[in-house]
């Protein structure tokens, strides 16, 4: 299934594929975005899945944690997703490792990453990013004068 999964990813440019028997779900969106949207319907949404996404920070991995996958697989993984998965005995692998996920603009850490950096909880985990992607997402509709005020 891993091996489908990474196929898929890679044939159809998808950030992110999950799967397990009878199951496929597969995601264009960036960052925890298409983690969060499936959660808010449904805390085990990703249950017994295999995981394949391109980035894997610890906010993921908390997210992931969450939902109880079975296994995860990252192009790119920071240190703090390897600590945290193996703390917790995710079964994981990755192609690369790094500190730290770099934000967007490419001037710090992520903003995910940096949220959960001090916590091991994962429901603490996810209502904090939860305030932090609409946070996010006020301030970006602020930004392009899209305020309905």
């Amino acid at each position: 299934m891993l091996s489908q999964l990474k196929s898929i990813q890679n044939n159809g440019g998808y950030t992110l594929c999950a799967g397990k028997d009878g199951f496929l779900y597969v995601s264009h969106e960036r960052g925890i975005a298409p983690i969060m949207k499936q959660l808010e319907k449904d805390s085990r949404y990703f249950s017994d899945c295999i995981i394949v996404d391109r980035v894997i920070g610890k906010a993921a991995a908390m997210l992931y944690h969450r939902s109880r996958v079975a296994y995860i697989h990252a192009r790119l993984m920071s240190e703090a997703a390897y600590n945290y998965l193996s703390a917790h005995h995710i079964p994981f692998s990755y192609e690369a490792l790094c500190p730290y996920i770099i934000n967007r603009t490419q001037t710090g850490m992520c903003p995910m990453e940096e949220c959960v950096k001090d916590t091991e909880d994962n429901e603490s985990a996810y209502i904090a990013l939860k305030e932090k992607l609409s946070s996010l997402r006020s301030k970006a509709l602020e930004k392009e004068g899209n305020t309905y005020e």
